[in-house]
């Protein structure tokens, strides 16, 4: 898992996150990067702290598959040159 992370680049991680739907993006941005808890977000967001959670929860596992496409394309490059 740490292998495949070190091997994706900030400036693609970024993109990734960039690339969620809106809802998703802003609930892991609010969460991850900014600390909020999800009684927070959910209140600020005016939306239940379920859906909060529910929509980490769902860009968590989209990134995940993202970062792991990302990191085989990259092996597959390497492995042809």
């Amino acid at each position: 898992k740490e292998e495949i992370l070190s091997s994706i680049s900030t400036k693609d991680l970024m993109k990734l996150i960039q690339n969620l739907s809106p809802a998703y993006r802003i609930v892991f941005n609010l969460y991850v990067f900014e600390g909020l808890k999800h009684r927070e977000i959910a209140e600020m967001l005016k939306i239940s702290e379920g859906t909060s959670k529910s929509n980490l929860s769902d860009a968590r596992v989209i990134l995940q598959k993202q970062v792991k496409e990302l990191h085989e394309i990259k092996n597959e490059k390497i492995s042809m040159l």
